[in-house]
């Protein structure tokens, strides 16, 4: 039995792949939903606040976490592979409901509705084969369902998740398959730093521009230069913007971008993509042309070099 720690917390016990609980503590505070200023883009308003819960485990090793919060009336878990936000499972307001209608009981809270169900399955084989030396990231791919337009992410050939509207990418495109890919290609980076896959296998030919990595957007020329990263001693400060810095976040700092501009920024030595948001102007050393979070410059294999060759694209802005 877990006793809740504080009011408006929720304690969420889970079962992990090796049998060990995988403890979510999650807060359901409502005023999240007042940080959220973009009414007409219902996705993307989804990472513009800052993620207001905490994840622990009793299993050290797992690589894999779960996140559930509040958006727009309804339950959500984001699942996090080493820190970095990568799928976003959304669910609904009753279950929002039996989360914190859980706030009032003593009682332990099962981890029973859909949409923690379906994070914990994805959760549960991730960091399963986290733990398999035989493992090859290369060997997580992706592929199209034709007939009802969403994309299966699998490992080793077995479906692992379906972006189809209900999961998407944690930082969302609003497309689909590029969720889908870009998705992948994280999940290739973080579990075994397999190379990037350049586009989604039996794509329809109507239309392959959509999942072509770092595809040019018609009236919006890309730049190339160099790129940095910044986190420690930065986290938790203030940003230009006015929000807390998050160096496991996917922003980015630039010199004249709007704030809110969406930027896909792609590691030229690696072919690896992120695309983040611009919420700062510094720090900015001379000759770079943007200044990456750690958790950006984790995703593309910027924390080694510290420095690397990036394209940036501008994808557009959230108002």
């Amino acid at each position: 039995m877990i006793k809740k720690p504080w009011k408006g917390i929720a304690a969420i016990v889970l079962a992990t792949s090796l049998g060990t609980p995988l403890l979510l503590c999650g807060s359901l505070n409502s005023s999240v939903a007042s940080y959220f200023r973009d009414k007409t883009n219902d996705q993307r308003e989804l990472l513009r606040g800052e993620t207001i819960t905490t994840t622990e485990s009793s299993d050290k090793s797992a690589i894999v976490t779960l996140h559930p919060h509040q958006w727009k009336s309804k339950l959500v878990v984001t699942l996090r592979v080493r820190t970095i936000p990568i799928l976003t499972f959304i669910g609904t307001k009753a279950e929002l409901i039996k989360i914190k209608n859980s706030e009032n009981s003593s009682e332990q809270i099962p981890a029973d509705t859909d949409v923690m169900n379906r994070a914990k399955a994805v959760a549960k084989r991730l960091n399963k084969v986290s733990h398999n030396k035989q493992f090859d990231s290369k060997n997580i791919t992706v592929s199209t369902n034709a007939k009802n337009k969403s994309y299966t992410i699998k490992l080793s050939d077995k479906e692992l998740v379906t972006i189809d509207g209900q999961t998407i990418l944690s930082d969302t495109t609003n497309n689909l398959a590029v969720d889908a890919l870009q998705a992948t290609n994280r999940l290739r980076r973080l579990m075994g730093d397999a190379l990037p896959l350049n586009a989604i296998a039996n794509i329809p030919s109507a239309a392959p521009e959509m999942v072509i990595v770092g595809a040019k957007k018609q009236g919006i020329s890309p730049r190339k230069g160099m790129a940095s990263w910044y986190g420690p001693g930065f986290h938790g400060r203030l940003t230009a913007n006015g929000e807390r810095y998050n160096q496991n976040g996917l922003t980015a700092a630039h010199k004249n971008l709007p704030f809110g501009t969406r930027v896909r920024v792609t590691n030229l030595n690696n072919g690896r993509s992120i695309t983040v948001r611009i919420n700062d102007r510094g720090p900015y050393a001379h000759g770079r042309i943007i200044d990456l979070s750690k958790g950006a410059a984790r995703v593309i294999g910027l924390m080694g070099s510290g420095v690397a060759p990036v394209q940036i694209e501008i994808l557009g802005r959230l108002k």
